[in-house]
């Protein structure tokens, strides 16, 4: 979080669908190395979760509430190159937002063919928010 006098510059560094508990990965089997049909659907879902979560924590510390609303960018990274999966994720992403009762998205910029540092996910989101003090 970065007092900009008038605003607060926030960035959330990058998500990836790992419960934090658990260690366990959304939409993965590691029973049998495999991922369920929906799992790009499910660990989108999950980082949105997640980023909710974390915005809660900030409104408390800030005493400002921080939403959905407030994100100015985002930063994808796919760990498949395929048009289909950038079409499902694009999908995904646009339903969680919609699922929310927003409309309008933070410029978004994505990375395909990326290495993620947990190597079951197949997404990781960066998200930068401004608030209004």
């Amino acid at each position: 979080i970065v007092d900009l006098g008038s605003v607060y510059q926030i960035s959330f560094s990058g998500i990836a669908a790992v419960d934090p508990v658990s260690d366990t990965v959304a939409g993965y089997e590691p029973h049998n190395g495999t991922f369920l049909p929906d799992a790009l659907e499910q660990q989108v879902s999950d980082i949105f979760d997640q980023l909710e979560r974390l915005m809660k924590k900030i409104s408390k510390d800030l005493k400002k509430e921080v939403t959905l609303d407030d994100l100015t960018r985002a930063l994808v990274f796919l760990r498949e190159d395929f048009p289909l999966v950038f079409q499902r994720f694009n999908d995904a992403y646009i339903d969680e937002f919609k699922k929310r009762g927003l409309g309008c998205y933070p410029a978004r910029t994505t990375v395909l063919k990326a290495i993620l540092p947990e190597p079951n996910a197949l997404v990781e989101i960066q998200f930068d928010a401004g608030v209004e003090k």
